[in-house]
C-alpha cells in the first residue's frame, strides 16, 4: 500500500513538473511576442506602415521558429490562430490599408494573449 502511494506521488510530481515547464515555455514565448505586437501596434497607430510591415515580417519568421517548439506541447490550432492573424496583418500592410492593419494587429495581440491564458495552470483550464 505504501509503495502505491509513493508511486502515485512521484507520478503526480513528474506530471506537475512537466506542466510547470510547459507553462513557463509558453509564457516566455508569448510574453516576447506580446511585446513585439504592442510595438507594432504603436508604429501602426503612428501611421508608420513600413516599420509595421518590417516588424510583422520579422515576427512571422520568429513565430514560425517558436511555434515548432510550442506545438510539441500545445494544440496546433492555438499557434495557427497567431499565424493566420499575422498573415492577414501582412496582407493589409502590403496593401497599405492602415485601418485593416490596425484591426489585424489588435487581433494578433488578442490571439497571443488568449494562447497564454489557455495554457495557464488554473482550475478552470484543468476542468
Amino acid at each position: 500500500m505504501r509503495k502505491k502511494i509513493v508511486t502515485m506521488l512521484i507520478g503526480l510530481l513528474i506530471v506537475g513538473g512537466l506542466c510547470a515547464l510547459e507553462h513557463h515555455a509558453v509564457k516566455h514565448h508569448t510574453s516576447e511576442a506580446l511585446e513585439e505586437a504592442a510595438q507594432m501596434l504603436d508604429a501602426l497607430r503612428a501611421g508608420d506602415l513600413q516599420t509595421g510591415l518590417r516588424m510583422a515580417r520579422e515576427m512571422d519568421n520568429t513565430w514560425d521558429e517558436w511555434a515548432q517548439g510550442l506545438e510539441l506541447m500545445i494544440d496546433h490550432s492555438s499557434t495557427d490562430e497567431v499565424r493566420f492573424a499575422l498573415s492577414r496583418l501582412i496582407a493589409a500592410l502590403e496593401g497599405e490599408d492602415q485601418a485593416s492593419a490596425l484591426i489585424y494587429a489588435s487581433e494578433l495581440e488578442g490571439c497571443i494573449e488568449h494562447l497564454c491564458d489557455r495554457q495557464a495552470v488554473s482550475l478552470q483550464n484543468l476542468l
